[in-house]
């Protein structure tokens, strides 16, 4: 021991210091493929991937900085900018760790905090700085003994010992298992487990960070309603579960938001097989005790594996008409894919002659329209059977009717249309400040619009409202006919947003007396208006399929149709203001005069 006042060994314990203080993990943290979660500025944030594929230590990272008000160090160099208010005295701020049990807080939260060896740090050879250690290197890893562990995110010194024991308030001081931590900014980080039977309730929370899955995924919505206060900011870090439907939504919302300037919401995903701090024959002896496909995809890229929970199997090489590669387009096609491939390239459309149905299912805040064509059941040699296509999509939020119209004529000029559909459940409501009935609102603002169906004129048939039938019909429609094709199509270019929501149209799960039940009914048909748009009109598409009356001759719309069908029309126009302003056609509607 160096004696009192002896300046030699203050400046050696300073030096001492100092070198402690720069081995810390926050100072010495570099992202690698985490780089684009900690650069976002969105208020919530999923970083998902597979085992050891630095999801955990990335969002502890972020945690910790944004609760010590440290910055994340970029790559290059330069400090990450910090997006939100930090703790002060004078402005002391409240911070929760949800872990999934309360072994897993002093197990797995209490080690990546307040414990050193989050990872490992080496001085640089050029620098003489310490950085991440990376055993993937050949140089560093011939200089292991060299390497020491990281110090912790949050280091002692930063914690206020003067609250509670040396900090800390203990559930199980021996098991680390902490329910507060103190910390000299003034913030205060509560853990709780997700055990819990009822969520937390009563605080005001700035930040919170779960870890991993949660037991009750009803509680999140609870948990969140805390940030609202203080406009905070909510991380998770997790190796994707597919019975948490609590994770299932914040991931499709991520999705919703994606092309959105500022997202509220971001979802990021990181691969073991990716991680450049994990040695290459570490990562492909890990894939090689992965038996299968499914294995893989769960444990090493962290996917969502939900094929299961799927409302329909939709699979993109059989439903969808390839238009974006031209290099697959055969010269002598035989199948209906290759066929209708060519005939895209060829033309930018399908044929105007075919017969086309328009369903929409209107919302106040997002609105879809599917724009069907049926061709006839044979085409320049080739089968088609019965075939729905899906040759469009329009979706809009806060639309009114008239301008959806006016969208509406601007994509469907110069081609003629069999019926208009519509939700019938909402086309009968009406609309605050008048009598009108949906219906009747747009079928009003179709008039004006000009866009009339042979069928409807600017009137919609209402869609059916029996669920189960109008799942059945899809499925239906999905499955392999005589042709080697499906009974539906999509075209690939033109159904983006169609072909998203299959991915996300699930079906709804129930705890009934402790056991997982999956119901045969959408859990959110809310956030899915083009899979709603889809089911009317495969329901109306599918009766018509029935009576042999869903592709309709184009020479009718010139001869004016039979006198049957003539009378109907007229009845139409007589009662165009009544809710259900549609007649049903049968087999003789169609006869030749």
């Amino acid at each position: 021991m160096a004696l009192k006042g002896d300046p030699l060994a203050k400046f050696a314990a300073i030096q001492r210091e100092q070198d402690k203080r720069a081995q810390d993990a926050l100072r010495c943290y570099r992202p690698g493929k985490q780089l684009e979660f900690h650069l976002s500025k969105a208020r919530e944030l999923i970083l998902s991937g597979g085992k050891r594929s630095g999801k955990t230590t990335g969002v502890a990272v972020e945690f910790a900085s944004r609760v010590l008000g440290r910055p994340v160090i970029h790559p290059d160099g330069h400090e990450i900018p910090l997006k939100h208010a930090v703790s002060t005295k004078s402005d002391p701020k409240l911070y929760w760790v949800v872990g999934w049990d309360i072994d897993h807080i002093g197990q797995t939260i209490y080690e990546k905090l307040f414990s050193p060896g989050l990872f490992r740090v080496i001085k640089d050879l050029k620098t003489n700085e310490w950085r991440t250690y990376n055993p993937a290197s050949k140089e560093d890893s011939s200089r292991y003994q060299e390497s020491v562990p990281a110090g912790p995110l949050i280091p002692e010194r930063c914690i206020d010992t003067s609250q509670g024991v040396n900090g800390f308030v203990w559930e199980n001081a021996g098991a680390r298992n902490f329910s507060s931590v103190y910390l000299r900014n003034g913030a205060v980080i509560r853990a709780f487990p997700s055990s819990a039977r009822h969520a937390k309730q009563g605080d005001a929370v700035s930040g919170i960070w779960i870890d991993e899955d949660i037991q009750f995924p009803s509680h999140l919505k609870e948990w969140q309603d805390r940030l609202t206060d203080c406009n905070g900011w909510f991380l998770w870090s997790v190796w994707p579960h597919t019975r948490n439907d609590a994770l299932i939504g914040l991931i499709d919302r991520a999705a919703e938001c994606k092309e959105e300037e500022e997202p509220f919401i971001q979802h990021f995903q990181l691969v073991m097989s990716e991680n450049p701090f994990i040695p290459k024959e570490n990562k492909r002896a890990a894939l090689a005790r992965m038996d299968s496909e499914e294995e893989i995809a769960r444990r090493d890229r962290g996917d969502l594996l939900l094929d299961t929970l799927n409302m329909y199997d939709y699979i993109p090489g059989l439903h969808l008409i390839k238009t974006t590669d031209h290099t697959k387009v055969k010269e002598n096609p035989k199948t209906v894919h290759d066929y209708l491939m060519k005939m895209w390239f060829q033309a930018g459309r399908l044929p105007q002659e075919w017969t086309r149905y328009l369903a929409i299912d209107p919302s106040h805040t997002r609105t879809a329209a599917l724009f069907g064509v049926v061709p006839p059941p044979e085409w320049d040699g080739i089968e088609f059977g019965n075939l729905l296509i899906v040759e469009n999509e329009l979706v809009v939020t806060k639309c009114s009717a008239t301008k959806l119209a006016e969208m509406i004529a601007g994509l469907i000029s110069n081609v003629n249309y069999e019926a208009f559909i519509m939700d019938r459940r909402i086309g009968r409501q009406t609309r605050v400040g008048t009598d009108a009935t949906v219906f009747q609102i747009y079928s009003e603002a179709f008039r004006k619009a000009g866009l009339s169906s042979r069928q409807t004129q600017s009137n919609f048939i209402p869609g059916c409202d029996v669920p189960g039938e109008r799942f059945a019909a899809v499925r239906d429609l999905m499955s392999s006919s005589s042709t080697g094709a499906p009974h539906l199509l999509l075209v690939e270019s033109k159904t983006v947003e169609t072909q998203r929501e299959f991915s996300t149209y699930r079906k709804k799960e129930l705890q009934i007396t402790g056991a997982e039940t999956i119901l045969d009914e959408p859990a959110n048909p809310r956030k899915h208006d083009c899979m709603q748009a889809l089911e009317y009109l495969s329901t109306h598409i599918t009766e018509r399929f029935r009576i042999n009356m869903a592709y309709v001759d184009p020479s009718l719309n010139s001869r004016g149709g039979s006198p049957a069908y003539r009378r109907a029309m007229s009845i139409l126009k007589k009662h165009r203001d009544k809710e259900e302003n549609y007649v049903h056609l049968g087999p003789g509607a169609l006869a030749a005069l």
